[in-house]
């Protein structure tokens, strides 16, 4: 396939991201994971299969595509950025999930399939817009989005850190998340994921780096504010002057 048509795909893959954000904001349909899972949305798999399984595509697509057009004659650039690429998701399929201590919590097959879906067409695209250079260079851009990168995947694995130790194994009550910038935020650990693909979407500019960075606010932002509405409704004395996901903003 050529870059026009990865183009139209991509700028098509946009527009299904931006009616998903309003669904999900605006008619508040709330994906039933986490701490909102539900009974009522079919069959349900293990929490940490459910997890592996809907992350370990994205880099299993992002690397097929970007051998097949030709990536591993790529420049350096491209090699950057699949690199970081790769290494958010060795966290998020294979250290995340497992250190879940609810092992019991379950997820619907709904969920991970729709999971599975969004994060195979966001791993093709990226994959050829990268082994193909099919992507905008700046040195002072590709900077600022390694360190926004970097910084990024630092406040989401310390605001995970502190998620998966608030509970010992086996426990399944939920407790408010303090330290870090929880004494700020309802939900750092996505806001550090938005940082992070900010920072990409700076080092390789491209449609597909776009894509993912808008699916990802389509997804976040909706889930931060479902998370604060969540924790306000659970815990009576739960701080006030927690914003949602933007600090001193939202």
């Amino acid at each position: 396939m050529d870059q026009q048509l990865f183009e139209v795909i991509g700028w098509g893959w946009i527009n299904v991201a931006l009616i998903t954000f309003c669904i999900l904001f605006f008619f508040k349909v709330v994906a039933p994971f986490g701490r909102h899972t539900r009974s009522d949305w079919g069959p349900v798999i293990s929490n940490t299969w459910g997890w592996f399984f809907m992350e370990i595509i994205s880099p299993i697509t992002l690397w097929t595509s970007f051998i097949t057009s030709g990536g591993l004659e790529a420049s350096w650039v491209a090699k950057v950025g699949i690199t970081f690429w790769t290494v958010h998701y060795i966290n998020r399929t294979f250290i995340f999930p497992f250190r879940m201590s609810n092992k019991k919590k379950k997820m619907p097959l709904v969920i991970v399939g729709s999971a599975m879906f969004f994060n195979s067409i966001n791993g093709t695209l990226n994959g050829y817009f990268l082994g193909g250079e099919w992507f905008y260079f700046s040195l002072p851009l590709f900077v600022i989005g390694v360190v926004l990168f970097g910084g990024g995947m630092y406040i989401n694995i310390m605001s995970d850190n502190i998620l998966l130790n608030l509970r010992k194994p086996g426990e399944t009550h939920y407790v408010v998340p303090k330290g870090f910038l929880f004494n700020r935020l309802s939900s750092p650990n996505l806001f550090g994921e938005i940082v992070e693909w900010t920072g990409f979407f700076l080092m390789v500019p491209s449609v597909a780096s776009l894509s993912f960075l808008v699916w990802t606010l389509a997804n976040l932002i909706p889930r931060a504010r479902d998370h604060h509405e969540w924790y306000l409704k659970t815990f009576k004395d739960y701080p006030t002057h927690r914003k949602v996901l933007i600090p001193e903003i939202w």
